[in-house]
């Protein structure tokens, strides 16, 4: 357990991307842009530096207009990546395939395509069930799994769960390890629907994060991602991420490059399940540069046990009055959300991203 403890410290919060959650608005893009970040097709290859793990399978050639002139963001082949997606997440299939998903209790065995190891399994728990596969698709590292029932309102719920992974002040709430959180390029949703079939949902972001850790016992590490949000007519999310190939490196911010973390796959999913509750499957294959495998399920676990840990609280107080009821109270159903990092703290109506700072949609670990 104390080397658990110690090296959870180092865990990388993954970029996922599309940058903000965006509200119901038809905004043209996803997030508010930073403008620190520049591209840079000059750097010098990193190939030496540090290795890039995206598949190649899960992305086409296909590519949409970013909120900067010069950059086009690589797209995601869509059924490679959601077929996928749901042969790891049973509650994934669900929001893609059933027009009323019923959540954890109507997952059966054989809804399984992989076969998981469990590794705890109580419905009176926070975390009901969590599984691994060692070794999945023999990238070195486990795939874990994690499943929780929560309570909170069902107003923009994937939104504001998102917000808990992707903004400074709330993800350092439950996560110490954090040092940059940042939105590089969002992507024309627009176009993104274009390319995408309707079964996967609405796009409400899409774009590519950029995140850093601090520097702790070990280096620092990094890590950009391509990710985004799909939201369904049933109230069912998925949010979604993958590691960009060696050949978006270019798409990093300037600067020294370090040690690089890869996100193989992740997604959560949230599935309504009554008024004010909701049930989450959250799936992350995570490589952490320069750490065993063996040490890497661990570490993911313990921290994504925190940011539920976290969640629980958190939706709980939009319920009773507490800092979510305050946030949700402020907007209409096609307003926007700040958050924590915003001067006022509140929502601003007439902003078209749901994170108003440094921001992406991160995947925990």
């Amino acid at each position: 357990m104390t080397a658990i403890c110690i090296l959870s410290i180092t865990i990388l919060a993954v970029a996922v991307s599309a940058g903000s959650p965006c509200c119901g608005k038809k905004c043209r893009y996803a997030g508010s842009f930073s403008t620190h970040q520049v591209h840079n097709p000059a750097l010098p290859s990193t190939r030496s530096i540090f290795p890039a793990f995206g598949d190649p399978k899960y992305f086409s050639n296909k590519v949409v207009p970013s909120n900067k002139a010069s950059v086009e963001l690589k797209c995601p082949n869509f059924d490679v990546l959601f077929d996928e997606i749901c042969k790891v997440s049973p509650l994934a299939k669900q929001a893609l395939y059933e027009n009323k998903p019923d959540g954890i209790k109507s997952i059966k065995k054989g809804d399984d395509f992989y076969s998981w190891k469990v590794t705890d399994d109580n419905p009176n728990r926070l975390i009901s069930n969590i599984a691994k596969i060692d070794n999945f698709q023999k990238n070195g590292v486990p795939i874990v799994r994690l499943r929780s029932s929560l309570h909170g309102p069902a107003k923009k719920r994937g939104e504001c769960f998102a917000q808990l992974i992707t903004t400074e002040k709330l993800r350092q709430k439950w996560d110490a390890t954090n040092d940059i959180v940042d939105e590089i390029y969002s992507g024309d949703l627009n176009e993104v629907k274009k390319l995408q079939a309707d079964k996967y949902g609405e796009p409400t972001m899409f774009g590519i994060g950029y995140v850093k850790t601090k520097q702790s016992v070990v280096s620092p590490r990094e890590q950009l991602t391509l990710c985004g949000l799909q939201n369904f007519d049933s109230g069912a999310s998925i949010i979604w991420g993958v590691e960009l190939e060696e050949n978006q490196n270019h798409l990093f911010p300037e600067g020294k490059r370090m040690s690089r973390s890869t996100s193989h796959l992740f997604s959560t999913t949230i599935i309504p399940t009554g008024e004010n509750e909701f049930d989450v499957e959250y799936v992350l294959q995570l490589d952490i540069g320069g750490f065993p495998g063996w040490l890497t399920g661990p570490i993911v676990i313990e921290t994504v046990k925190k940011m539920f840990g976290f969640a629980d609280g958190y939706f709980k107080s939009g319920l009773n009055g507490g800092e979510l009821a305050a946030k949700l109270a402020a907007i209409t159903e096609d307003d926007t959300v700040k958050t924590d990092g915003d001067k006022n703290d509140s929502f601003d109506k007439n902003d078209s991203s749901v994170l108003n700072e440094k921001q992406t949609l991160l995947m925990p670990p």
